[in-house]
Protein backbone atom coordinates (compact mmCIF):
# COMPACT_ATOMS: atom_id res chain seq x y z
CA UNK A 1 0.00 0.00 0.00
CA UNK A 2 2.27 2.24 0.93
CA UNK A 3 4.70 1.78 -2.07
CA UNK A 4 1.63 1.89 -3.82
CA UNK A 5 0.67 5.57 -2.37
CA UNK A 6 4.48 6.98 -2.99
CA UNK A 7 3.79 5.90 -6.64
CA UNK A 8 0.66 8.21 -6.62
CA UNK A 9 2.55 10.84 -5.01
CA UNK A 10 5.24 11.00 -7.01
CA UNK A 11 2.89 11.06 -10.35
CA UNK A 12 1.30 13.76 -8.90
CA UNK A 13 4.62 16.06 -8.76
CA UNK A 14 5.83 14.64 -12.20
CA UNK A 15 2.28 15.83 -13.70
CA UNK A 16 2.41 19.56 -11.30
CA UNK A 17 5.97 19.65 -13.17
CA UNK A 18 4.85 19.03 -16.28
CA UNK A 19 1.97 21.51 -15.92
CA UNK A 20 4.21 24.64 -15.13
CA UNK A 21 7.10 23.88 -17.85
CA UNK A 22 3.92 23.57 -20.25
CA UNK A 23 2.59 27.00 -19.15
CA UNK A 24 6.47 28.33 -19.36
CA UNK A 25 6.43 27.00 -23.01
CA UNK A 26 3.36 28.75 -23.64
CA UNK A 27 4.66 32.14 -22.05
CA UNK A 28 7.91 31.40 -24.12
CA UNK A 29 6.18 31.02 -27.17
CA UNK A 30 3.98 33.77 -26.93
CA UNK A 31 1.00 32.56 -25.50
CA UNK A 32 -1.01 33.81 -22.96
CA UNK A 33 -3.05 31.62 -20.80
CA UNK A 34 -6.32 33.21 -19.48
CA UNK A 35 -9.18 31.82 -16.81
CA UNK A 36 -12.17 33.92 -17.48
CA UNK A 37 -14.10 33.96 -14.01
CA UNK A 38 -17.56 35.81 -15.06
CA UNK A 39 -21.23 34.90 -14.54
CA UNK A 40 -23.89 34.49 -15.65
CA UNK A 41 -22.76 31.91 -17.80
CA UNK A 42 -23.78 32.74 -20.93
CA UNK A 43 -21.87 35.92 -20.57
CA UNK A 44 -18.56 34.32 -19.55
CA UNK A 45 -19.13 31.92 -22.33
CA UNK A 46 -19.27 34.53 -25.04
CA UNK A 47 -16.38 36.24 -23.68
CA UNK A 48 -14.04 32.88 -23.10
CA UNK A 49 -15.08 32.51 -27.07
CA UNK A 50 -14.31 35.50 -27.97
CA UNK A 51 -10.70 35.28 -26.49
CA UNK A 52 -10.17 32.09 -28.26
CA UNK A 53 -10.75 34.05 -31.28
CA UNK A 54 -7.00 36.08 -30.86
CA UNK A 55 -4.11 33.74 -31.83
CA UNK A 56 -2.20 34.40 -28.95
CA UNK A 57 -4.72 33.80 -26.02
CA UNK A 58 -5.69 30.62 -24.86
CA UNK A 59 -8.67 30.38 -22.99
CA UNK A 60 -8.04 27.68 -19.83
CA UNK A 61 -10.97 27.16 -17.98
CA UNK A 62 -14.08 29.17 -16.57
CA UNK A 63 -14.28 28.54 -13.05
CA UNK A 64 -17.54 30.68 -11.08
CA UNK A 65 -16.48 29.91 -7.58
CA UNK A 66 -13.23 30.71 -5.34
CA UNK A 67 -12.54 26.82 -5.12
CA UNK A 68 -13.10 26.56 -8.74
CA UNK A 69 -11.17 29.21 -9.77
CA UNK A 70 -8.26 27.96 -6.87
CA UNK A 71 -7.85 24.86 -8.13
CA UNK A 72 -7.87 25.68 -11.73
CA UNK A 73 -4.81 28.16 -10.90
CA UNK A 74 -3.26 25.29 -8.86
CA UNK A 75 -3.45 22.90 -12.40
CA UNK A 76 -3.42 25.12 -15.20
CA UNK A 77 -1.18 28.12 -14.15
CA UNK A 78 -2.37 30.70 -16.19
CA UNK A 79 -0.74 34.29 -16.77
CA UNK A 80 -3.69 36.43 -16.19
CA UNK A 81 -7.11 35.55 -13.98
CA UNK A 82 -10.12 37.41 -15.21
CA UNK A 83 -12.18 38.66 -12.23
CA UNK A 84 -15.74 39.43 -12.18
CA UNK A 85 -15.82 42.21 -9.20
CA UNK A 86 -19.76 42.19 -8.82
CA UNK A 87 -20.52 38.67 -10.01
CA UNK A 88 -18.47 36.40 -7.75
CA UNK A 89 -20.01 37.26 -4.04
CA UNK A 90 -20.14 40.20 -1.52
CA UNK A 91 -16.39 39.62 -0.66
CA UNK A 92 -14.47 39.95 -3.92
CA UNK A 93 -11.86 41.79 -2.19
CA UNK A 94 -10.73 39.24 0.14
CA UNK A 95 -11.37 36.82 -2.47
CA UNK A 96 -8.45 38.39 -5.09
CA UNK A 97 -5.81 38.78 -1.68
CA UNK A 98 -6.88 35.00 -1.05
CA UNK A 99 -5.99 34.21 -4.89
CA UNK A 100 -3.03 36.31 -5.28
CA UNK A 101 -1.60 35.14 -2.09
CA UNK A 102 -2.43 31.25 -3.70
CA UNK A 103 -1.10 31.92 -7.04
CA UNK A 104 1.35 34.83 -7.25
CA UNK A 105 2.23 34.27 -10.39
CA UNK A 106 -0.73 34.62 -11.81
CA UNK A 107 -2.02 38.37 -12.23
CA UNK A 108 -5.79 39.31 -11.77
CA UNK A 109 -7.65 41.67 -13.90
CA UNK A 110 -10.43 42.73 -12.42
CA UNK A 111 -13.97 43.07 -14.61
CA UNK A 112 -16.31 45.92 -12.89
CA UNK A 113 -19.15 48.16 -13.33
CA UNK A 114 -17.87 50.60 -11.08
CA UNK A 115 -14.65 51.33 -12.67
CA UNK A 116 -14.49 54.54 -9.99
CA UNK A 117 -11.32 55.52 -8.88
CA UNK A 118 -12.17 54.04 -5.57
CA UNK A 119 -12.89 50.93 -6.98
CA UNK A 120 -9.64 50.80 -8.49
CA UNK A 121 -7.76 51.61 -5.50
CA UNK A 122 -9.16 48.89 -3.53
CA UNK A 123 -8.39 46.28 -6.20
CA UNK A 124 -4.64 47.54 -6.54
CA UNK A 125 -4.40 47.01 -2.77
CA UNK A 126 -5.73 43.60 -1.96
CA UNK A 127 -3.06 42.34 -5.01
CA UNK A 128 -5.27 42.81 -8.65
CA UNK A 129 -2.84 44.18 -11.38
CA UNK A 130 -5.59 46.72 -13.07
CA UNK A 131 -9.40 46.61 -13.47
CA UNK A 132 -11.33 46.83 -16.67
CA UNK A 133 -14.30 48.52 -16.56
CA UNK A 134 -17.30 46.29 -18.58
CA UNK A 135 -18.57 49.70 -20.67
CA UNK A 136 -15.00 49.43 -22.58
CA UNK A 137 -14.72 47.19 -25.77
CA UNK A 138 -13.06 43.81 -25.91
CA UNK A 139 -10.31 45.09 -28.07
CA UNK A 140 -9.43 47.27 -24.77
CA UNK A 141 -10.10 44.34 -22.28
CA UNK A 142 -7.53 42.58 -24.70
CA UNK A 143 -4.76 45.38 -24.54
CA UNK A 144 -4.84 44.94 -20.68
CA UNK A 145 -4.76 41.16 -20.73
CA UNK A 146 -1.43 42.34 -22.69
CA UNK A 147 0.21 44.78 -20.57
CA UNK A 148 -0.93 42.32 -17.69
CA UNK A 149 1.12 39.35 -19.12
CA UNK A 150 4.34 41.62 -19.60
CA UNK A 151 4.50 42.68 -15.94
CA UNK A 152 2.47 46.05 -15.45
CA UNK A 153 -0.22 47.57 -14.46
CA UNK A 154 -3.66 48.47 -16.01
CA UNK A 155 -5.98 51.13 -14.41
CA UNK A 156 -6.97 54.62 -15.25
CA UNK A 157 -4.33 57.31 -15.14
CA UNK A 158 -5.72 58.98 -12.48
CA UNK A 159 -7.11 56.46 -10.32
CA UNK A 160 -3.03 54.96 -10.53
CA UNK A 161 -1.12 58.67 -9.99
CA UNK A 162 -3.92 58.54 -6.47
CA UNK A 163 -2.81 55.35 -5.83
CA UNK A 164 0.96 56.04 -5.99
CA UNK A 165 0.99 59.29 -4.18
CA UNK A 166 -1.16 58.10 -1.31
CA UNK A 167 1.39 54.84 -1.06
CA UNK A 168 4.06 57.31 -1.02
CA UNK A 169 2.66 59.75 1.94
CA UNK A 170 4.52 57.39 4.34
CA UNK A 171 7.84 56.99 1.93
CA UNK A 172 9.05 60.23 2.82
CA UNK A 173 11.91 59.74 4.82
CA UNK A 174 12.40 55.87 4.41
CA UNK A 175 14.91 56.14 1.25
CA UNK A 176 17.20 56.99 4.09
CA UNK A 177 16.78 54.52 6.04
CA UNK A 178 16.99 51.32 4.16
CA UNK A 179 20.59 49.77 3.80
CA UNK A 180 22.11 49.47 0.40
CA UNK A 181 20.90 46.18 0.15
CA UNK A 182 17.71 46.41 1.09
CA UNK A 183 17.62 49.21 -1.76
CA UNK A 184 18.81 46.36 -4.09
CA UNK A 185 15.84 44.38 -2.86
CA UNK A 186 13.46 46.79 -3.05
CA UNK A 187 14.10 47.66 -6.61
CA UNK A 188 13.85 43.75 -7.58
CA UNK A 189 10.46 43.91 -5.93
CA UNK A 190 10.05 47.08 -7.99
CA UNK A 191 11.00 44.99 -11.37
CA UNK A 192 8.49 42.25 -10.67
CA UNK A 193 10.91 39.66 -9.83
CA UNK A 194 10.74 36.53 -7.42
CA UNK A 195 12.69 36.19 -4.46
CA UNK A 196 14.58 33.37 -5.64
CA UNK A 197 15.03 35.43 -9.10
CA UNK A 198 15.86 38.38 -6.46
CA UNK A 199 18.45 36.09 -4.65
CA UNK A 200 20.09 34.78 -8.23
CA UNK A 201 21.09 38.09 -9.18
CA UNK A 202 22.26 39.13 -5.74
CA UNK A 203 24.10 35.76 -4.97
CA UNK A 204 22.10 35.18 -1.71
CA UNK A 205 19.25 33.06 -0.17
CA UNK A 206 16.16 33.11 -0.66
CA UNK A 207 15.50 33.05 3.49
CA UNK A 208 17.88 36.10 2.83
CA UNK A 209 16.09 38.29 0.65
CA UNK A 210 12.51 37.20 2.96
CA UNK A 211 14.68 38.66 6.06
CA UNK A 212 15.25 41.88 3.95
CA UNK A 213 11.85 42.09 2.61
CA UNK A 214 10.40 42.12 6.42
CA UNK A 215 12.20 44.96 7.59
CA UNK A 216 11.66 46.47 4.43
CA UNK A 217 7.64 46.19 4.68
CA UNK A 218 8.59 47.78 8.38
CA UNK A 219 10.29 50.33 7.46
CA UNK A 220 8.36 51.86 5.06
CA UNK A 221 5.27 51.02 6.56
CA UNK A 222 3.49 48.78 4.53
CA UNK A 223 2.32 45.21 4.63
CA UNK A 224 2.68 43.76 1.01
CA UNK A 225 4.82 43.10 -2.30
CA UNK A 226 2.86 45.65 -4.34
CA UNK A 227 2.93 48.83 -2.16
CA UNK A 228 6.81 48.25 -1.80
CA UNK A 229 7.14 47.87 -5.23
CA UNK A 230 5.12 50.70 -5.78
CA UNK A 231 7.84 52.69 -3.65
CA UNK A 232 10.38 52.14 -5.84
CA UNK A 233 8.17 52.88 -8.58
CA UNK A 234 7.87 56.57 -6.97
CA UNK A 235 11.46 57.20 -6.59
CA UNK A 236 12.21 56.65 -10.14
CA UNK A 237 10.41 58.87 -12.61
CA UNK A 238 11.03 56.98 -15.83
CA UNK A 239 9.52 53.93 -14.43
CA UNK A 240 6.29 55.95 -13.37
CA UNK A 241 6.30 57.11 -16.87
CA UNK A 242 6.35 53.80 -18.80
CA UNK A 243 3.77 52.76 -15.76
CA UNK A 244 1.23 55.61 -16.89
CA UNK A 245 1.84 54.75 -20.75
CA UNK A 246 0.43 51.03 -20.01
CA UNK A 247 -2.69 52.78 -18.41
CA UNK A 248 -5.75 53.45 -20.91
CA UNK A 249 -8.42 56.84 -19.55
CA UNK A 250 -11.58 55.17 -18.62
Amino acid sequence: MSRKVARGSQSRRREEVGQVRASRADHLKGIIRVAVAALPALFCEALACRLENEADLEVVGRPTSETEISRLLKAEHPHVLLFDYEALGPNAERMIFRLRRAAPSTRILVLATRSSQETVERVLRVGASGLVGKQLDCPTLIRAIHVLAGGELWANRRATADFVEHLTDNFSDANDELTGREWEIAEGVGRGLRNKEIAHRLSISEKTVKSHLNNIFRKLRVDNRFAAGMYVLARHGPLVALLVQAAILE
